[in-house]
Parts: structure tokens; sequence; C-alpha cells
């Protein structure tokens, strides 16, 4: 098959007018370089849905017998495609084929995300490529379905989500908002991926990137109610509207993706976050104290710095009280926070 690498290129968009130009000089380096058979773009440049903002996803196809050395060239090549900032190569992490990637950052906003792959790899297998440059014909785009989602990976996905929300709630006990912010967006990251999964979209690993470019105007309702600052109170509330939509991912599966869930975790973590005092309200054993002594006046169930009583209308440490009173009916002096030392790490 012909394909015309520099025609497609020279079709672009006025607005993709710098990624032209460093695609361009890419696939003279390919034609001009000893050992490369193939160049293909993909991802949104590859679709006809980039902006001058976009990234370009490129993979080039080496010589095995050749291979650390061309990729070396490669290297060298895209760092003179245009006015370069800096770049760094590595090797992805979980891909056990040989490959190079590197990303070079250019002065006008341009990115290159390049891979350099074996020639023997079957770049048609990637989603969404335009063929570039491939002298020996060998690169035949798939028709084939995409693979659905298997359940195996909708539990994977759900599971791991429910693991950040387990987390999520330690990191709220112990009081450390950074640690639970981490992990609440960790599990938004999953529950991402399964809505994508719902709506069928191409490549719903990639979560919200994938909603975004495949169904834009199908964003879940609620999902704003999951994001927080570093506000204990706003961060657990966050995660509970998490854990409510994330128990919900199934009625929008396919049935055997419903069914795989881990319908025990779920239940498990939601009560877990549901257990959890809000921060800056009384703790159960300070409400219970009140309810007992049976004290009013002026808000008895306020909490003062650290969620400790605040005092009483007549001037009354209700916190004293408190933890005198926590000493003789339950044995032991009260440790804030009440459901697990703050010194305890895991």
């Amino acid at each position: 098959m012909d394909h015309d690498g520099r025609a497609w290129i020279a079709r672009l968009p006025d607005e993709l007018d710098g990624q032209r130009s460093i695609l361009d000089r890419l696939l003279s380096l390919c034609e001009a370089t000893e050992g490369v058979r193939w160049l293909v773009v993909g991802c949104s440049v590859g679709r006809g849905v980039g902006d001058g903002l976009s990234d370009l996803d490129v993979a080039v196809g080496v010589r095995e017998e050749g291979f650390p050395a061309i990729a070396a060239d490669v290297r060298r090549g895209v760092d003179r495609l245009g006015d370069l900032v800096d770049s760094f190569q590595q090797q992805l992490p979980g891909v056990t084929t040989t490959h190079e990637r590197i990303f070079a950052q250019f002065a006008n906003r341009g990115q290159v995300d390049l891979v350099v792959f074996p020639a023997s790899v079957d770049a048609g297998a990637i989603p969404n490529v335009v063929v570039l440059y491939d002298p020996d014909e060998r690169i035949v785009i798939a028709s084939e379905p995409r693979p659905a989602v298997t359940p195996e990976q909708a539990r994977e996905w759900a599971f791991l989500g429910w693991c950040a929300l387990a987390d999520l709630g330690k990191y709220l006990r112990r009081q450390s908002p950074w640690e639970a912010l981490a992990r609440l967006n960790e599990a938004r990251d999953q529950l991402w991926r399964l809505r994508a999964a719902a709506r069928d979209v191409l490549t719903p690993q990639y979560g919200l990137t994938s909603i975004l470019d495949f169904a834009p105007g199908e964003l879940p309702a609620g999902m704003e109610a999951t994001v927080a600052d570093l506000d204990p109170a706003r961060l657990l509330a966050a995660g509970q509207a998490l854990a409510a939509l994330l128990a919900d991912a199934g009625r929008y599966l396919r049935a055997d993706q419903a069914a795989a869930l881990p319908e025990a975790m779920a239940r498990y973590i939601t009560a877990d976050l549901a257990a959890i005092d809000p921060p800056g309200a009384l703790c159960r054993h300070r409400q219970a104290y009140l309810d007992a002594m049976g004290l009013w006046g002026p808000s008895p169930g306020t909490a003062a710095a650290g969620g400790r009583l605040a005092p009483g209308p007549d001037g009354a440490d209700r916190e004293a009280a408190f933890r005198g009173w926590h000493l003789v009916t339950r044995g032991v002096e009260h440790a804030d926070p009440c459901e697990a030392s703050a010194g305890r790490r895991g």
C-alpha cells in the first residue's frame, strides 16, 4: 500500500502548523536514517482531532539487529526537530517488548512522545494510527473489532479504586490530608476507567482522556462532588461521594463485567468511610459523654480546636471532665483520633 506521509502532513490544519513542521522533519529523519523501516502517528493528531496544544504520539520501527545504535540515531535526530528545551529517554513500565521511549519538549510548546520498536512489532494493531513511512509495505491496519474490556479487567479497576478509598480512610484517621488527597485522586482515576468502559469508548484504560476524546458530552453526573482540597471534612465528603459512584458503576457495565465487581469490598469500604466522624465534629465518645451527662447549654456539641469539647456556659472544662469520665467508664485514657493511632504507618 502506498502511504504518502508527506501529503498527509501537508493537509494538517493551520492550527497544527507547529506539529506539521516537526512531523515533516521527523519523516525526513526516518527516510535518511539507515535501519528505520516505518513511522506512524496516533492519538489525537492521528485521529484528526488534535489542536495546537496536542503532543505528537509517534512510533518508529527499526531493524532488530541494529536496535541500540539505530535508536541512538533516532534520539539524536529527535533533538534536532526544533528549538529543543530538553529531552529524555526511558523504558516504559510494564512493556516487555524491546523498545525505547523518547520524549522531547520544544520551545514552541511542541512535544514529541516517540517510542522506538523493532520493525517486527505489529504497528497496525495500534489504535487509530496513520502510516507516514513504510517502504517495505509491512504495516497492515487491523480491521478486527477492538478487544472488549474483560470482566477481569473491570474487576481490577474497581478493586484498585476501593483499595485507594480504603487508604483515604486510613489517612483521614491519621490526619494526613496530603496522602488522603493522593488516594482520592487515584480512586477517581479508576472510576473514570470503569465509566469509559461503560461507554464502550476506545482505549478505556486512559479513563477521563478517552471519555473527553470520544464521548465529550457524556461526562457522568456527580463527579464534581468527588473533588476536594486539603480540608479533611471536604476530603471525607468527596471520598464518600466517590464510593457511592463506584458502588453504582455496575449499573452501567455489561452484565458479565458487573458480575465480576468486588461487591464485598464495596460494602466494607463504604461502611468504613461512613464510620469516620466528620473532621471538626465531636467523636462518638465525646457525644456519648454529653448524652450520658445530659449536658446542654449553648453549643454543647460544638467542638473546639482539634475536635475537643468547648467549655460549658459557666466556663466549666468539659474536655477535662470528659477525659475523666472516659477513664472511669472505659478503663483507658481517651486518645485522638479515636479510631487509630496517628503514629502507626502502613
